[in-house]
């Protein structure tokens, strides 16, 4: 990959998802689209950008671009200190202030193959008792449609229950005779995955206004221009005292006046302040 086609893919991935590769990420971002050239069929990096841009198929192939150089990293329970306080404590100050009169709304913006809403279901179903006369209702996107179809399905590998110990992955899954986990029924109710992308706030579906939104470890491959996006967009999305929980490594202090950094329990989470 020469130089100036790292430049143009880099500067593509930043219009279309907010994705930046640096200089010193060029090999990832070359090695990932390397496959998608051969299968077709296409010699330089340059003529795989032309198609992107100026083929008659390219918006489609823009979707197969994203498949390509997102990180699907993820699995069940990670960083659970956050469902802890989201569900030991910010769960009660969340009821009194809810716009809905029978459910707490989340949204999931960047989920994968589902091992996050699927591990915001299950800590939900075990603390009912903490919001008693409101169900949980999450809703979940991703620009990665075959992920998608993964979090659908809801079987996984081992590697997604590598922070799980036997009992508990035979309280929350079934196998099946290729030795996949099947997530039980009871933990799949009340959750919907639907294509989205994070810097397109049309794409998020709903009309109401959520009272939680998780992006976690997404935004660390954003550009800054992008980052600015995706939060005015939470901050679109997200009612008055509604909170953004994010990874541990990502921060938005100083980004946008729309959020308060708090402390909840053992995070730091983001309230969405009233203007």
């Amino acid at each position: 990959m020469t130089e100036e086609e790292y430049h143009l893919f880099n500067e593509l991935l930043s219009d279309s998802y907010g994705l930046n590769f640096p200089e010193s990420k060029k090999g990832i971002l070359e090695s990932r689209l390397k496959p998608r050239l051969e299968a077709l069929q296409l010699s330089q990096y340059m003529d795989y950008y032309y198609l992107l841009q100026f083929n008659a198929n390219g918006a489609k192939e823009i979707e197969n671009l994203a498949n390509l150089v997102t990180n699907n990293e993820t699995y069940f329970f990670r960083e659970l200190h956050q469902f802890e306080s989201l569900f030991n404590q910010a769960i009660h100050d969340l009821k009194k202030t809810c716009t809905s009169t029978n459910a707490i709304r989340v949204l999931v913006a960047g989920c994968s193959s589902g091992e996050e809403p699927y591990t915001i279901s299950i800590y939900a179903k075990e603390n009912q008792f903490r919001f008693w006369g409101y169900s949980l209702e999450i809703d979940a996107f991703d620009i990665d449609r075959d992920a998608l179809r993964l979090a659908n399905k809801a079987e996984y590998t081992e590697r997604s229950l590598r922070f799980m110990d036997e009992e508990k992955i035979k309280q929350y899954f079934k196998t099946n005779d290729k030795k996949r986990y099947i997530l039980k029924e009871m933990y799949r109710q009340g959750i919907t995955f639907e294509w989205g992308n994070i810097l397109k706030l049309e794409t998020y579906h709903k009309s109401f206004l959520y009272d939680v939104v998780f992006c976690r470890n997404v935004m660390i491959y954003f550009s800054e221009h992008a980052l600015h996006k995706a939060v005015e967009n939470f901050a679109q999305c997200l009612r008055p005292g509604g909170l953004l929980f994010l990874g541990h490594s990502e921060s938005i202090i100083g980004v946008s006046k729309s959020f308060e950094a708090i402390r909840v329990g053992n995070s730091i989470i983001y309230e969405r302040v009233a203007k």
